[in-house]
């Protein structure tokens, strides 16, 4: 064999290597740009294309080009699109077990959300979801507390007997601010706004950090500190993507999601003040709020929420036993 023949073989088998190891991987973003979920799935894109030295490009998509969150895990489950991230709210879409992340006062804190999401618990949950639907969750973990936004004043005991909330299309909304006396109202999310403005709706609730964008405090601007439901993040891949590729790839994107599910909560956590100093500064009232009734009339409802099938009997309980 002459040397020109060797080195054009080692050319050759570097090349066939490099289109073995180099993938693309396209995530998108369904919230809006400068989001806390927009913001979670750049990081997300830096770690993995750095960590994987260019072998893995990651092609954003952000905005909200594609459709609402379920229409892009709609896409996701078919391989149409690779991965997303977004609230974890929005599992319940495939995984309707995790609908337990939106009821009242399930977690004490983030540190229990995260083992939550770490948790057996978890991947027992999101099995069906993993292997029917195709759909697999790299890594989530909390953003920040919810709190309410009321276009008047609640009463001086607190109640939201008779206020129509906002709720997202996810069932355990609805069973949640009915136990809390409310009546609960479906309304996009990026219709919340004009609803507020209009009477639609007496009130909403949200993260801090997501609802400044879309200016709740500016129509509802008295706003209480109920922290009633942690936000939570959660970066999926479709499963068979997930499966094409080398071990090697599969870990760093699983570190990268752990990372920036963290890097989620961490920027949210120093956001939040900014933001309700922003929002004070507009003129919102930022109101304490005392959460015992609350937390007394969420407990209350497990039983019914559980009878009802939002999710399997006992998992209330599992949960706080994570």
């Amino acid at each position: 064999m002459t040397m020109k023949t060797t080195l054009l073989s080692a050319v050759a088998a570097c090349t066939m290597a490099f289109a073995v190891s180099a993938e693309t991987l396209t995530l998108v973003n369904s919230d809006a740009i400068d989001s806390q979920m927009d913001r979670m799935n750049k990081h997300f894109k830096g770690l993995v294309e750095d960590r994987s030295g260019g072998d893995i490009t990651v092609n954003y998509i952000t905005g909200t080009q594609l459709g609402t969150p379920p229409q892009v895990m709609d896409q996701m489950s078919t391989g149409s699109v690779d991965a997303l991230g977004t609230a974890g709210s929005w599992l319940s879409a495939y995984a309707p077990d995790t609908q337990i992340m939106t009821w009242g006062f399930t977690f004490r804190d983030s540190d229990h959300v995260f083992d939550f999401f770490r948790s057996d618990l978890f991947q027992d949950l999101t099995t069906e979801m993993r292997e029917e639907a195709r759909i697999r969750v790299l890594s989530g973990g909390p953003t920040e507390p919810r709190i309410a936004f009321m276009v008047d004043a609640l009463p001086s005991d607190g109640s939201f007997d008779s206020r129509k909330m906002r709720i997202p299309q996810i069932p355990s909304y609805l069973g949640l601010w009915t136990a809390l006396g409310a009546q609960p109202t479906q309304v996009a999310w990026g219709e919340v706004y004009l609803g507020l403005n209009t009477g639609v709706v007496d009130g909403a609730e949200g993260p801090p950090t997501a609802a400044i964008s879309q200016r709740f405090h500016e129509v509802a601007p008295n706003v209480y500190m109920t922290n009633h439901v942690w936000a939570s993040s959660a970066i999926m891949i479709n499963e068979d993507k997930f499966q094409s590729m080398s071990p090697d790839h599969q870990a760093i994107l699983v570190k990268a999601a752990e990372d920036a599910a963290t890097f989620a909560f961490e920027d949210a956590s120093s956001r939040r003040d900014a933001v309700l100093e922003q929002m004070r500064a507009a003129g919102a009232k930022i109101l304490d709020y005392d959460t015992t009734a609350l937390q007394a009339a969420a407990l209350e409802g497990v039983a019914k929420a559980e009878a009802d099938g939002l999710w399997s009997p006992g998992l209330f309980e599992k949960v706080q036993q994570q």
